[in-house]
């Protein structure tokens, strides 16, 4: 009888972090990290995520340029391992609240091998920072079953919506 050697693959240790704010020149890196996200989150037709990474990017560039979505990139010694944003999404008018602005945390992704090392968190933390300093009194999102521990570390609570689909969507239909 012969048994067989598991290889366990090390994960890397913490590693220092650089949360930055990203720029233009860092619009290839949040496309590639929404269509990993994607991907993870199960699409899979190629031609529909180049067709997505298109659009994504002209709508980040136009609004990075307008200032209605922040980014940040975490790294390690110039090796890129996560980031995400935030955009300005347009709300309707409601009591209490006078802004018709709420900011929306989106696009968070952290490269595989570095998932569990206080990636996302980094991100989370500068996206919290930039909204207080901003004077928001919140943060929305839509979470991942695999990012929801990270939102709740950092005092995201659930929230209740519904949704109805009226078709069945493809693109641009």
């Amino acid at each position: 009888m012969t048994t067989k050697k598991t290889k366990l693959v090390k994960k890397p240790r913490r590693p220092a972090l650089t949360v930055r704010k990203a720029t233009l020149k860092d619009l290839p890196i949040l496309v590639h990290q929404r269509r990993a996200m994607w991907r993870e989150l199960g699409a899979r037709e190629q031609t529909e995520l180049d067709r997505a990474d298109k659009v994504y990017a002209g709508w980040a560039r136009s609004r990075m340029k307008s200032g209605t979505l922040m980014g940040w990139v975490a790294e390690n010694e110039g090796k890129v391992l996560g980031g995400g944003c935030v955009w300005l999404q347009p709300v309707q008018p409601r009591p209490g609240y006078k802004l018709m602005i709420q900011p929306y945390l989106l696009s968070m992704y952290t490269e595989p091998r570095y998932r569990g090392l206080g990636v996302a968190s980094g991100v989370v933390e500068k996206a919290l920072e930039w909204c207080r300093s901003n004077r928001f009194h919140q943060l929305r999102l839509h979470a991942s079953e695999m990012g929801r521990k990270v939102y709740l570390k950092h005092g995201f609570e659930r929230t209740w919506e519904m949704r109805r689909r009226i078709k069945r969507l493809r693109e641009d239909s």
